[in-house]
């Protein structure tokens, strides 16, 4: 409490909390604009970080993500189009309400939900990172590559039944991760071409992964988002407290299975949401109401997916995991100002961590209050032609890699814009790509020193009990969603 009054009192806390509020309202532009995802988003104006100093730059993009996250779904209840990929449930459960006249009702359920899960997530946040820090202070490099295997596993494992494609996008990127010099003797591997000679860059491979890629799939198959208005979008009512405490359950469910699922690294808000629709609707007493817009199957997945937004930040901060492909993205505003996350962060850089605490508590309670006045207005933005937005999204994409790395960036995105057309064509996952290109590093560098520590015996790399531990947990996770299809399969034919 104490901290938080010295930082809202603090002199630079009046700019600081401008740019919470332009990153939230950044978000809720990002977020209503249909295939427009916030981690594009987000990739797409991570150059901005150049101009802001460090504290200021975390707190952009954090807000932006918590209010991003949130405002997938004011498209996805009015029009049945989701902003953002994490709004998908919104849109099944969200619309009906829309077709009934009551779109406000839905809205203020989601928002209330959100924000909800935003700031006591946050908390945890706050209660959690520090105590993971402390932790991991006393890793040894075995120990690190142990989580940076269980980081791996845990993106598999998210994948449900479609292991081959997300495990085939995760190896993509981790071999992508050893182009460059070696970390330990610089020695360039597979570098060849001038644009590789550095290494990757995460910021062009992300624009051009996500952003790009997306951009010419949609023109490419024609699949470009269209504006479709309601007819009901302009009645309102807004949920009353009994409403909120008949659901109390819920939201508590939701807010858990979103934290558990956010602290996983690589499952993210997507997968909460469909984690806490599924579980809501095995346990609740009318699962015929779902689909058909029921307020306990709108609010499961809203709550559990702003819990995970939070959470992903979680071992973000504490371990240098990043829990999503957002989170991932934020890792790049950290590179941009030689800043390594992880438990030296907190021994370090105390006045920042708080900085970052504070400005996601703040972005969640700002987004609530600007969603009384920004919902309706700002939602038109889905009306904008497809074509404007593809534009805007070119014009950022080259002059952001070009600003990271000159033509080299750009020829690295232009790669992985590629890349992400071969992927969307064959239906893998990008995701993995990414988390596969943040966690190779880890894995390799942490092994290799373990190695000359341990003289080459393997073994005595992953002698630790935490080793042991973390290896055992990746091998659980990697071989549930395999073992769960085969018993499916053969409940089946009995």
């Amino acid at each position: 409490m104490i901290d938080f009054i010295a930082f809202i009192t603090a002199p630079g806390f009046v700019p600081l909390f401008a740019l919470i509020i332009a990153g939230v309202l950044t978000g809720y532009v990002i977020g209503v604009m249909p295939g427009f995802d916030i981690t594009t988003g987000v990739a797409l104006l991570l150059p901005l970080s150049y101009v802001m100093g460090q504290g200021e730059a975390i707190a952009f993009f954090s807000a932006m993500y918590c209010a991003g996250v949130f405002a997938g779904s004011i498209t996805a209840i009015l029009f049945r189009i989701p902003g953002t990929s994490e709004a998908v449930m919104s849109a099944v459960e969200g619309y009906p309400f829309t077709e009934r006249g009551e779109p406000g009702f839905a809205l203020g359920l989601a928002v209330v939900c959100s924000g909800l899960a935003g700031v006591f997530g946050t908390f945890v946040l706050m209660t959690l990172s520090p105590a993971l820090a402390k932790v991991a202070l006393t890793f040894g490099p075995g120990d690190y590559a142990a989580l940076g295997i269980l980081g791996c596993a845990a993106v598999v494992s998210a994948s449900g039944e479609r292991i081959a494609p997300a495990l085939s996008a995760l190896l993509l990127g981790l071999f992508v991760s050893t182009i460059g010099p070696d970390p330990m003797d610089g020695v360039f591997r597979f570098a060849a071409a001038p644009p590789l000679k550095d290494g990757i860059g995460l910021i062009p491979a992300i624009i051009g992964l996500f952003a790009v890629s997306d951009v010419l799939w949609r023109i490419l198959t024609d699949d470009m988002p269209r504006y479709a208005a309601s007819r009901h979008a302009q009645k309102w009512r807004y949920p009353s407290l009994t409403d909120f405490l008949k659901l109390r359950w819920t939201i508590l469910r939701g807010w858990l299975i979103g934290l558990f699922t956010g602290v996983l690294p690589g499952a993210g808000a997507t997968s909460a949401a469909f984690i806490a629709h599924s579980t809501e609707a095995r346990i609740s007493r009318t699962p015929e109401q779902f689909g058909k817009g029921a307020p306990d199957a709108l609010a499961a997945p809203e709550t559990a997916k702003n819990a995970a937004a939070v959470g992903s930040l979680v071992p973000l901060l504490a371990l240098g995991i990043p829990g999503s492909a957002t989170a991932a993205v934020i890792l790049g505003a950290f590179q941009i100002h030689d800043l390594q996350v992880g438990p030296l962060l907190f021994a370090e850089q105390k006045g920042l961590v708080n900085t970052i605490f504070f400005s996601v508590l703040l972005a969640n309670i700002a987004f609530v209050v600007a969603s009384l006045f920004l919902m309706k207005p700002i939602s038109k933005v889905a009306s904008l032609p497809y074509p404007f937005i593809a534009i805007g999204i070119m014009t950022l994409s080259i002059a952001g890699s070009f600003a990271t790395g000159g033509a080299s960036a750009m020829y690295v995105m232009l790669g992985f814009a590629v890349i992400g057309l071969i992927l969307k064509y064959l239906d893998i996952p990008a995701a993995p790509v990414i988390l596969g290109l943040v966690l190779g590093p880890i894995i390799e560098v942490y092994f290799r020193r373990g190695l000359l520590m341990t003289d080459g015996d393997i073994s005595a790399v992953f002698a630790s009990p935490m080793s042991i531990g973390l290896l055992l947990a990746s091998a659980v996770m990697t071989a549930y969603p395999i073992i769960a299809k085969i018993t499916r399969k053969l409940t089946a034919k009995h």
